[in-house]
């Protein structure tokens, strides 16, 4: 009899978890938002109340091409289903963290099997039309929504009646008639979902609808007729009801329908329905601007004094080519758009090239004068032969305007080009420049330092390039103008005093300023958080609706003051958990050796209490990093998730939780995927510790190895304090692999030599495990379990397992024991013999020529 039935396969792309442990189950995606697919299996537990039992999942994904099926994935996991499980759910995922990248066009199928039987399948699809939002629906056109009631057979009415409210007393079903005008030229999945809630906003009913929508046709109708009901009337009787229309997991439309004594003829009013939603008309184009315009709105930014001079020069060059030109005149010189843009966050290179986009246009130069800003993401693949293709649809996609590529330098990595897809993108970049449609330019934006890197690169890089222009940071009287600016755009003042404190705070970010701080990026948000501050302020007033304009629209000093201190990391003065830290010391005390490692941990100890004595804040303050040596089975996973509890006693890491991997779990198959399984191990050990045993392997080899290394290193850094790695290995594997890269031994601020377990030690733990049983040996068979251990432990090499070796002997013993008992008359079975080991539980355990034999357990 098989210990499961099978519920539930069903698929996911959000990590969000809803009520009721619940996901949000979809089948039809547009790849623009898939990164990572997942499925969830869900079983019944036949075993409920009755016992545990292990089960083998595995969760597979398969393209569908023409019928057949190529695999993509295959995940296995041994699953411990516990007595207390009625209901099992398994999920597992796959895919990239960059979206669209990963998941393309097409079918695909999930399949779950348990203990190698198939169990259930879900089919899913990928379209490739655009992001849905509330502004924009590139599938279709919403043309109506209306209502209509009758039997379980009115959907196949031809005399429909439509009712903007509903009788309770007379109505069985309740039916939407919702249409669309298809917007595709091709075929495509379409899956909606209708879910109606009561006055109480309680969920009334849902709806899934899933159809396949043929390729357009001039004036086409997608059509649904959905209904909810019951044969006798009764079944709606709520005040009021809302319909909400969901596809691509954005809700499309909001109607409200009341019930009354009588029916009401008419149609819902289509204002109960958000505009952008209803259908995408032209946005009226803006009237065309004078070139003379649109130097006098560059002249209008603040600061920027110095580009702003080499912009019109730059200008005034081009109208003396272009007049040259028309003159007839030949000249060396040609027209080249192509430009880098290096500066800081927030100063302005995004606004710049918006304006050099128009004033392109207004010159002639640009068809169109639009922006396509890119980054890394848009334009490199995950595998070979994707990345050329999706720089060109890029460059398509720019034509008659910019391509503004930001963050550029990211296309280049220095030291990893043979493995890297950006190269290739660079090459295509390169040969659009060189002879591709001159109705286009090409911008690339990034740091200085980085941007130098960049364009060292490739060789033909720079050469193509004909305008370079230099972003400073703004200075501290353009950051407060720029704040003035944000004020007024967002209808509030500041106070003489707010203004003052102000300009000497941006003053301060200013001479703290790294080349990560925010400019005017920074002084937009102060100016939003400060306006969100004096709302809260004056809700909290009594006299609220006597509060004239000029308080609601006025922004005091207190307001920007509270920004500041909200954006100070809050102090935590966080106390000893003396409870949870004598339990981990006592857990710690209890193992056996290690004693050099104890007496590091419990100086620890004492001065994190010293600390606390004095007020001295300790949360994420402490370097945690640290260097386990040593053999197999000397307690380095055991210590390692003691010291997590021990830093969460002490206030060193907020969680104290371990996770535990080795190579595997940080290193990916393909080339960019392994800094991001490396970065999302890193998230899950936040507050905690990261725990990587025979972590020397990633200096090992040719594989990716390196790359997760790089990524340690960067976030052992950035993160100091809010995460602990511990790094385990034997000695001298790990003593070159902290000697393989310059910043790892530097990253890692205490090492803990594990040493081989003596004799007496080895013993020691034996005994202890017996203890645990709640067993003893008698004295004979603890003399020869002595000598057996001095004798297994004068033998031992490199990979002798020391405690790991002891504990599968003990259990060898413990069966041994076990067995011989079960043998024996039930009646004869004190509990002296049960409890008691003897020589007879040991005789398999022989000893020739200075070598231990027969250890295991033999039937």
């Amino acid at each position: 009899m098989k210990n499961y039935k099978f519920k539930t396969l069903k698929i996911f792309a959000s990590d969000e978890w809803l009520a009721n442990r619940t996901r949000e189950y979809r089948t039809v995606y547009d790849k623009s938002e898939l990164s990572y697919v997942s499925a969830e299996l869900a079983f019944y537990n036949k075993m409920f109340d009755e016992a545990d039992w292990e089960a083998n999942i595995c969760l597979k994904a398969f393209s569908m091409i023409n019928g057949e099926k190529k695999e993509i994935c295959s995940q296995d996991e041994k699953r411990m289903v516990r007595i207390d499980e009625n209901v099992v759910y398994i999920n597992k995922g796959w895919g990239t963290a960059s979206p669209g990248s990963f998941w393309l066009e097409g079918e695909f199928l999930w399949e779950a099997y348990i203990d190698d039987e198939l169990v259930g399948s879900k089919t899913f699809h990928v379209e490739d039309a655009g992001h849905v939002s509330l502004a924009s629906n590139p599938y279709f056109d919403l043309k109506s929504i209306r209502f209509f009631t009758g039997d379980y057979n009115a959907v196949n009415s031809e005399n429909k009646t439509y009712l903007r409210k509903i009788n309770v007393h007379t109505t069985q079903y309740l039916y939407v008639e919702f249409t669309g005008i298809n917007r595709l030229a091709k075929s495509w999945n379409c899956e909606i979902v209708f879910n109606w809630y009561n006055a109480a906003g309680l969920l009334k009913a849902r709806i899934e609808r899933f159809r396949k929508v043929p390729a357009a046709i001039p004036d086409e109708l997608i059509v649904f007729n959905e209904g909810w009901g019951n044969d006798i009337p009764g079944t709606w009787k709520d005040s009021n009801y809302r319909l909400e229309v969901t596809f691509m997991d954005c809700v499309i439309a909001i109607l409200h329908l009341e019930t009354g004594e009588e029916d009401e003829e008419g149609d819902v009013s289509i204002e109960h329905v958000p505009h952008a939603l209803i259908a995408n008309t032209a946005t009226p184009a803006e009237p065309e601007e004078s070139l003379d315009m649109q130097i006098m709105k560059l002249d209008q930014l603040v600061g920027l004094e110095e580009l702003k001079k080499e912009i019109k020069d730059h200008i005034a060059y081009l109208n003396f080519i272009k007049l040259r030109q028309e003159r007839g005149l030949k000249d060396t010189d040609t027209i080249n758009l192509h430009s880098v843009f290096v500066g800081n966050p927030g100063t302005g290179k995004t606004t710049v090239v918006k304006r050099l986009g128009q004033i392109y246009k207004s010159m002639g130069l640009l068809s169109k004068g639009h922006v396509k800003e890119v980054d890394r993401s848009h334009l490199i693949g995950e595998y070979i032969g994707q990345t050329a293709p999706k720089v060109k649809k890029a460059l398509e996609e720019a034509k008659g305007g910019i391509l503004f590529i930001d963050e550029a330098y990211a296309l280049s990595r220095e030291g990893d080009d043979s493995k890297d897809f950006g190269k290739e993108a660079i090459e295509v970049l390169i040969k659009e420049m060189s002879d591709g449609t001159k109705d286009i330019a090409i911008m690339y934006a990034g740091y200085p330092r980085e941007m130098e890197n960049f364009l060292k690169s490739n060789p033909g890089l720079k050469s193509r390039i004909g305008n370079y222009f230099h972003f400073e940071d703004f200075t501290p009287d353009e950051l407060h103008s720029i704040a003035v600016k944000a004020a007024m755009d967002r209808h509030v003042v500041m106070t003489d005093d707010a203004n003052l404190y102000l300009a000497e705070q941006l003053m301060e970010g200013f001479r703290n300023r790294d080349n990560t701080f925010g400019n005017a990026r920074y002084v937009i948000s102060l100016v939003e958080e400060a306006k969100m501050n004096l709302g809260l302020r004056l809700m909290k007033r009594p006299d609220l609706k006597d509060v004239s304009k000029e308080v609601l629209s006025t922004i005091e000093r207190d307001d920007i003051e509270l920004v500041f201190r909200q954006r100070d990391k809050k102090k935590y003065h966080i106390t000893i958990n003396e409870k949870l830290l004598q339990s981990a010391m006592d857990e710690l005390n209890s193992l056996v050796g290690i004693d050099n490692i104890k007496n590091e941990i419990n100086e620890l100890v004492k001065l994190i209490r010293f600390y606390n004595d004095i007020g001295k804040d300790v949360l994420n303050k402490f370097s945690l990093h640290t260097v386990f040596l040593g053999n197999p089975g000397t307690g380095k996973t055991t210590v390692a998730r003691i010291m997590g509890k021990i830093f969460k006693a002490l206030g060193l890491l907020e969680r104290g939780h371990m996770i535990e991997l080795d190579k595997q779990g940080l290193v990916a198959g393909f080339v960019g995927q392994t800094a991001i399984k490396t970065d999302e191990k890193i998230k899950d050990a936040k507050g905690g510790v990261l725990f990587i045993d025979e972590a020397y392997s990633l200096s090992e080899g040719n594989d990716f190895g390196r790359e997760a290394i790089e990524t340690l290193l960067k976030r052992m850094e950035d993160m100091r304090g809010n995460f602990a790695v511990i790094a385990a290995g034997y000695t001298e594997p790990m003593t070159r692999f902290l000697e393989s890269n310059p910043g790892l031994k530097s990253r890692f601020d205490r090492s803990y030599t594990f040493k081989d377990y003596t004799i007496d030690e080895l013993l020691k733990i034996a005994m202890n495990l017996i203890q645990t049983e709640k067993m003893k040996m008698d004295a004979d068979a603890e003399v020869f379990l002595k000598g057996y251990i001095t004798n297994m432990y004068q033998a031992r090499d490199k990979f002798f397992g020391n405690a790991r070796e002891i504990r599968k002997l003990v259990q060898d013993i413990i069966q041994y024991q076990n067995l011989r008992l079960a043998s024996m008359d039930k009646a004869q079975r004190t509990k002296e013999l049960l409890d008691t080991i003897t020589m007879e539980d040991l005789a398999h355990l022989k000893v020739e020529d200075g070598k231990r034999k027969g250890l295991g357990f033999k039937y």
